[in-house]
């Protein structure tokens, strides 16, 4: 153990007053006289100061919302599980010790916390509870957040804390690290607060704090333990070469078949073959697997088929599974890695839920919902800005539902001819107009009768047009124009518009009684500028998809590219995101895709809009006279917003001192 850490729980009440003296003069002076603080203390004090934390604040600044932290409890119900009976043990010690326990996420926010009743109240009052994040941005130098930072166990005692208000404070952590791939899971802390103390009682929080996370790990370790040795044995029964790689993109671990494999049993790192550190950052990224894709021993001049499988817990990817096959040439790998899960009819659809892109939470919500309208017969209303993919979702709907093999017949309203949309929706009987086919013609309707009809922009369609559809809604048939027989359909009706139909209805533009028959289940598929998260994914997917069409392949993005595409508003969407990358292929030399590649009015638009948000962050630190906090919040952003903004345009002091 520690010298100085001896000293402090040996000695509390002497190692308080002198490490407060140390304390004072680095706050006052910045001097930090060396022996007299322990050097995970002093690093954690100057990180704490460079990231701008107030010494003098009253609690810790960052609290999650209520919803956030529910996303939270599901994301770690299985640590907690884990967890949870070992904490019920030590509720006797607590109490008695005055102390209390918590577990965090890793991020340090806390998940649980339980304990000796003052000391949780004491707690309350500087925000350490459900939802507080005891990160060292949050709260300055604290065990969890030197734990968060080292993967080790801490114990910052009394004055060692960088904020005053905590220096009656004691607390022990230590991190829950996941097997084989010491991915970080969350920590285990226990605190007390009293002016009195003795030496055994710390020893033996320190202690207790050690055991419980290593009494989760344990059973968390028998999981993985069991599962892993029906991976070992799947992993030698296979020809395939297999890799396991951690979240850093580590090989930890190869099959006898890559030990021995002539080519590639040298290989020690992902780089090693041209085109693979790619497919794993997608994969680590998205959590999707990735099945037959090409990838280049250049060296030795030989092809692989790779697929790829994430290793996931509790939604963190630790890591993935790499099967690399030698590539035959006579074998038609790439037709096999393009044959969808389910058959999809190329005559009616070419989108399935397979096809969408993206692992955002409101994206995600917005999926989750469509699937489950797909389970239901119920009249789908979709409403979206022009590009967001609104006919992608009612064709994936369609094929995930009963109906999937029956037609799905889509009509845009909006770009038919007025005199020609009745015809189009109702079909027409011979000579019942100039111009008609000898043989007359079914409608819409008619041609989707048992699967889905897809009404897309529905907003601009006629009001006299609109009577004729709302009539059609309600009586479940059509007639033929200049025709007689009544036509009986049964269609799944999904439509869709840009426009705000509830507007529209009050300017007189759209009749109330269709939008509510319309409007039975609505589902909003959100602008991409507000799953900014998934835009590298859809980069990626566009890059693969057309870099052919160009004569690219294995294209990289330069960072500062990946960077203004992801600052871009994206007025257009998806599909102005697909024509962007386009043209960035085909403007680019070489094989890196550089921000000059992009198209000119894009850069254009991204640099105005950068110098607008530079100046207003420069003028509330100027009005803050430099105060992060109340720069941030006068911003109405995060403090971690307003440092990564401050990092991004290479803000200084000198931008608003003087």
């Amino acid at each position: 153990m520690n010298q100085l850490l001896r000293k402090a729980i040996v000695e509390s009440r002497e190692f308080y007053l002198s490490t407060k003296s140390v304390w004072k003069r680095y706050q006052e002076k910045g001097q930090h006289p060396e022996g007299n603080i322990r050097e995970e203390i002093l690093d954690s004090w100057m990180n704490s100061k460079n990231l701008g934390v107030n010494p003098f604040q009253n609690r810790i600044n960052e609290i999650i919302t209520q919803h956030d932290l529910t996303e939270r409890l599901e994301r770690n119900e299985q640590l907690l599980s884990f967890a949870l009976p070992q904490i019920a043990s030590l509720a006797d010690l607590l109490n008695e010790s005055k102390t209390m326990l918590s577990i965090t996420d890793n991020n340090g926010t806390i998940l649980h916390s339980s304990g000796e009743k003052m000391t949780l109240k004491k707690a309350e009052a500087l925000n350490i509870f459900d939802g507080g994040t005891w990160s060292e941005k949050s709260a300055g130098t604290n065990a969890v957040g030197v734990s968060l930072k080292t993967k080790k166990s801490a114990q910052v005692l009394f004055s060692e804390h960088f904020c005053e208000k905590n220096h009656e404070w004691y607390c022990a952590a230590t991190p829950i690290l996941a097997p084989f791939t010491n991915e970080l899971l969350g920590v285990v802390n226990i605190a007390g607060s009293t002016d009195r103390v003795n030496e055994h009682k710390v020893e033996l929080v320190i202690s207790e704090a050690k055991n419980l996370a290593h009494s989760i790990v344990r059973p968390l370790f028998d999981h993985v333990l069991h599962n892993n040795l029906f991976l070992t044995a799947a992993m030698e029964g296979v020809e395939d070469a297999v890799f396991v790689v951690d979240s850093r993109k580590m090989i930890v671990e190869k099959n006898g078949a890559a030990k021995s494999h002539h080519s590639l049993r040298g290989i020690q790192t992902i780089p090693s073959l041209t085109g693979l550190e790619a497919l794993v950052d997608r994969v680590l990224q998205s959590g999707k697997k990735i099945m037959k894709e090409e990838v280049c021993d250049d060296e030795r001049k030989r092809k692989f088929i790779c697929s790829i499988y994430p290793v996931t817990f509790q939604e963190k990817h630790l890591g993935a599974v790499i099967f690399l096959k030698e590539s035959l040439l006579h074998i038609q790998t790439k037709i096999e890695a393009q044959i969808p899960r389910r058959s999809v009819n190329p005559q009616t659809t070419r989108y399935s839920f397979d096809h969408v892109i993206g692992t955002s939470p409101a994206f995600m919500d917005v999926v989750k919902k469509a699937k489950k309208a797909s389970m239901i017969e119920s009249t789908l209303f979709l409403s979206g800005e022009t590009g967001t993919g609104k006919e992608m979702f009612a064709q994936a709907i369609h094929q995930a539902s009963d109906r999937r093999d029956k037609p799905f017949v889509a009509i845009n309203c909006g770009a038919i001819p007025q005199g020609l949309l009745e015809s189009e929706l109702s079909g027409y009987e011979p000579g019942a107009f100039t111009g008609a086919k000898a043989k007359g013609s079914p409608g819409k309707f008619e041609l989707a009768n048992g699967g889905t009809i897809f009404l897309d922009e529905i907003g601009d369609m006629p009001l006299d047009l609109q009577v004729h559809l709302l009539r059609i809604l309600e009586e479940r048939v059509v007639t033929r124009i200049g025709g007689v027989k009544i036509i009986p359909i049964d269609v799944r009706v999904i439509a869709a518009t840009h426009k705000d139909l509830t507007e529209a209805v009050a300017k007189g533009e759209f009749r109330e009684d269709l939008l509510y028959r319309l409007r039975v289940i609505q589902l909003k598929i959100p602008a991409l500028r507000e799953r900014a998260f998934d835009i590298p994914e859809m980069v990626n997917f566009f890059i693969r998809e057309m870099c052919g069409q160009f004569g690219k392949r294995d294209v990289l993005i330069h960072t500062d590219t990946m960077q203004y595409l992801t600052q871009y508003s994206w007025p257009g969407n998806i599909r102005e995101l697909k024509n962007v990358i386009q043209q960035a292929l085909f403007n680019m030399n070489g094989s890196i895709l550089h921000p000059m590649d992009l198209p000119m009015e894009l850069l254009e638009e991204i640099e105005s809009a950068s110098c607008t948000e530079k100046e207003r962050f420069i003028e509330a630190m100027r009005r803050e006279k430099g105060n992060v906090t109340n720069a941030a919040k006068m911003l109405g952003i995060s403090r971690a917003t307003m440092y990564r903004k401050i990092k991004q345009y290479h803000l200084t002091d000198n931008h608003w001192i003087g």
